[in-house]
């Protein structure tokens, strides 16, 4: 893992913790300008902005705000890896309900676990353990997902 890719982390990790204010008021929705949504995305794209890295995702000017968009401009910019590959620093889109599209959106904490058959992650805006909605809960937390949750794995060309 580059050096960029183990910083992002590092910032997502520090936020652990942090709740939103209902409904979805959060730091991360002001910073981006549209508080009062769900967050999700904006936490990632907040994540990489403290880490001087917006560019890497830069669907928009401060990054992403909306999982479906994000992962058309991933496709067209040729940066979705296969699942099984996934490493620290990749952008995980996920599909809880099988609909089809991405509905939520996290930072992958490490690879593939075989022994546990899940990926670490830190995601905003979803629900502690799996008590609640995971597409849209009240804070950021340490997740560990099944592959057969991830619809797309978004690998950012971070620098050396």
């Amino acid at each position: 893992m580059s050096a960029s890719a183990d910083k992002v982390v590092a910032i997502a990790l520090k936020e652990v913790g942090y709740k939103e204010k209902p409904v979805n008021i959060t730091k991360y929705g002001a910073w981006y300008g549209m508080d009062g949504q769900s967050w999700c995305a904006m936490f990632v794209s907040w994540c990489f902005n403290q880490a001087g890295l917006t560019s890497l995702i830069a669907a928009g000017p401060k990054g992403y705000a909306g999982c479906q968009t994000f992962e058309a401009w991933a496709k067209a910019h040729n940066l979705i890896v296969p699942t099984a590959t996934v490493q620290a620093g990749d952008i995980l889109l996920f599909d809880f309900y099988k609909s089809g599209v991405a509905e939520h959106t996290g930072i992958a904490t490490g690879g593939f676990d075989p022994h546990t058959h899940l990926v670490p992650t830190v995601e905003g805006n979803t629900a502690a353990d799996n008590a609640g909605p995971q597409a849209n809960g009240d804070g950021t937390y340490i997740k560990h997902r099944a592959l057969s949750t991830i619809r797309a794995v978004v690998r950012p060309k971070y620098p050396n």
